[in-house]
């Protein structure tokens, strides 16, 4: 079942309109924070009146807007919230609710009114990159379980198939989520843009490596690129790339990175023998 909501244009319907007041919405701590590229253009925008918010790339907003653009989605996600109270009722009214599955995340985050800006795209901080992601099996007894490991969407087919007693095809990627034997170190997000933006003269190219407390996205032909020390700067205030103090940590992000790439090569059947 899918929603398409919580998105822009933010037009929650009847009473999920109004049901936030976005005087009582508090802003993002990194609201207005940041120094990367785009960031600085997105704001030169907003300050010249430069436009750029007809379509759908990321822009920047004034607090006011934050506000109310959060309440309105606040709105969406209580809609969203009511129609799976009401699947789940009627679940339970057709006595399914013992023998069904429930599977229920997101394609993406928003940036929300962090760092002052607003939808998604190109920029991979921590609001957009992480989704939320809910299993619940009415045969598991234990509920309300939290798994901290570094998990992927690619990770949900697996998952699923596994659990349906289907075979995986051969070369599927992402592993079963409930396997105590896979232990990631970091995963990769992959960005390829259709078109430019604000703060871009070409359509962008980004690979992302996350790993426990450092995030690093590298950036193809363009002469910046980001890290972030999560651990002391959660918010990914303060871009450490050319800081010489971190390159030991960045060698190493490096070469992780890499063999995270090569883990996810396809390795269809090769021949037992050569001709």
């Amino acid at each position: 079942m899918s929603f398409p909501d919580p998105h822009h244009p933010f037009t929650p319907p009847g009473k999920y309109w109004d049901m936030y007041n976005p005087d009582d919405i508090p802003l993002p701590p990194s609201f207005g924070l940041g120094n990367i590229p785009p960031l600085q253009a997105l704001r030169k925008a907003l300050k010249e009146n430069l436009g750029g918010r007809s379509r759908q790339d990321p822009f920047a907003v004034t607090e006011r807007e934050a506000r109310e653009i959060t309440a309105l989605t606040y709105g969406s996600i209580t809609m969203i919230d009511d129609a799976v109270g009401r699947v789940l009722k009627k679940l339970k009214e057709l006595k399914l609710d013992e023998n069904t599955i429930i599977c229920f995340t997101s394609d993406h985050g928003d940036y929300m009114g962090d760092h002052g800006m607003m939808l998604k795209l190109l920029m991979h901080y921590q609001g957009l990159i992480r989704t939320p992601f809910i299993w619940f099996d009415p045969r598991d007894k234990a509920q309300g379980k939290v798994d901290r490991q570094l998990r992927s969407s690619i990770d949900i087919a697996p998952t699923i198939l596994e659990h349906s007693g289907i075979q995986p095809y051969i070369g599927i990627q992402g592993y079963n989520l409930f396997s105590n034997s896979i232990k990631r170190q970091g995963l990769i997000i992959e960005e390829d843009s259709q078109r430019s933006i604000i703060g871009f003269d070409k359509p962008q190219r980004i690979r992302t490596y996350v790993e426990e407390g450092w995030r690093m996205s590298i950036r193809h032909n363009e002469s910046w690129s980001e890290l972030y020390d999560l651990t002391n700067d959660p918010l990914e205030i303060n871009n450490v790339w050319n800081d010489p103090n971190y390159n030991d940590q960045k060698n190493r992000l490096l070469e992780s990175m890499m063999r995270e790439t090569i883990a996810l090569q396809d390795r269809s059947p090769l021949p037992t023998y050569r001709a």
